[in-house]
């Protein structure tokens, strides 16, 4: 009996250390990002990168009020008839 399952059951282990060794390698690299984050001022390097992208984005906004000021004048309404007598 022991014979008839031996691909199950190598199947089985096999899976068990594929998985176990996916998971060392995320925790690993978990720790690795959070220790590096921590030790390189990651708060400081984030806020900078926010206040430069924020800088950015204004720089453009502004230069997009000069191009599209009012490319279109608005619309006249047209005024309600009365329905023919």
């Amino acid at each position: 009996m022991k014979t008839a399952n031996t691909f199950y059951w190598t199947f089985i282990d096999t899976l068990i250390h594929n998985v176990a060794t996916i998971a060392a390698i995320v925790v690993g690299v978990c720790q690795f990002l959070i220790r590096a984050y921590n030790d390189n001022n990651g708060n400081e390097k984030v806020r900078k990168v926010i206040q430069t992208v924020l800088a950015f984005v204004d720089t453009i906004v502004e230069h997009g009020k000069v191009y599209f000021a009012d490319p279109v004048p608005p619309a006249k309404v047209a005024q309600k008839r009365t329905k023919r007598p």
